[in-house]
């Protein structure tokens, strides 16, 4: 058989690092990203016999079960909060768009109000898209899926959030002449996962650093050919303590977060047959990869919907 360091260099260090503490209990044991790119693997540890050093059997657990148990439990009570409000969200909403409608019908604004105008009815649209989509997450209902190529999406993408964020499209780098990867997806969560991952690096990462950039990158996962997109910051990153615990609803990390961005963004993933993780970046920051279904491993079934094979 092959040495472990050669399977999964990963595994190893976090096995030795068990090794120098042995008794420090189960939630010390790091996790690390499958070979896939898609599934948070757990390893355990159990020493056979009491010889030193002692061979030792190892379990690997896929955390994404469990995972997905814990969260169908609190989205469940997320949903039936967001049954609850999201009429009263939606009249203001709505009412607040009908008057930038009718404001920008006036002869007298001038063109810098009317583009105002126009920015308070997108945003306004925004907020309703959200409540859609928390609506639909706590119903379950299948996501609109496409075809589509990423690379024109982000160039869209990239100049709406930099124009309604205020954020100059220089220090959005999206890759330029990189691979063509096509996936299937619906557009609107894709773009609200997205937005939720640079609005996170927005609030967290980058502070008021002039000199400091917000990077998407596209690629495929090797050996398994799926298609990724990663959003990437220089910023502090997170702490070890907190790496588990950020797509936890209603779990913030600064002051003035509802929780929910990071949440939403991985139930919205996996509605889509992806899967969200972080993991420090080299160097220092933070790297969000969103890992799409393999397209050619989708069917559609006969209920007229797509389904990832996973």
């Amino acid at each position: 058989g092959a040495l472990l360091g050669e399977v999964s260099p990963r595994l190893l260090y976090v096995l030795e690092t068990w090794r120098q503490n042995p008794d420090a209990g189960r939630e010390a044991v790091q996790t690390f990203v499958a070979a896939d790119g898609a599934r948070v693997i757990r390893p355990h540890f159990a020493p056979l016999g009491a010889t030193q050093p002692a061979s030792i059997l190892v379990f690997l657990e896929d955390t994404s079960l469990l995972a997905e148990q814990v969260q169908q439990s609190k989205l469940a009570a997320l949903g039936r909060l967001s049954a609850s409000i999201a009429h009263e969200i939606r009249n203001p909403v709505g009412a607040m768009s009908h008057a930038a409608q009718l404001l920008a019908e006036s002869p007298q604004l001038g063109p810098d109000d009317k583009r105002l105008t126009e920015i308070i009815r997108t945003n306004a649209d925004r907020v309703s898209t959200i409540i859609d989509n928390i609506l639909q997450l706590s119903r379950r209902e299948p996501a609109r899926f496409e075809r589509m190529s990423l690379q024109p999406w982000l160039e869209e993408f990239r100049e709406e959030f930099c124009e309604t964020m205020q954020w100059p499209a220089e220090r959005l780098v999206i890759p330029a002449g990189g691979p063509e990867l096509e996936v299937r997806i619906d557009p609107s969560q894709l773009r609200q996962i997205v937005w939720n991952l640079c609005e996170n690096a927005l609030k967290h990462a980058l502070g008021d650093d002039a000199g400091q950039r917000i990077e998407i990158r596209c690629g495929r996962i090797t050996p398994s050919g799926r298609p990724y997109m990663e959003v990437a910051d220089r910023g502090p990153g997170i702490p070890p303590e907190q790496a588990e615990r950020i797509f936890e609803p209603f779990f913030s990390r600064g002051r003035g977060g509802s929780g929910l961005g990071l949440f939403l963004a991985r139930e919205l993933a996996q509605t889509n047959g992806a899967t969200l993780l972080y993991e420090p970046r080299p160097g220092g920051g933070s790297i969000f990869r969103l890992v799409f279904a393999d397209p050619q491993r989708w069917e559609i079934r006969r209920s007229g919907t797509y389904a990832a094979d996973r």
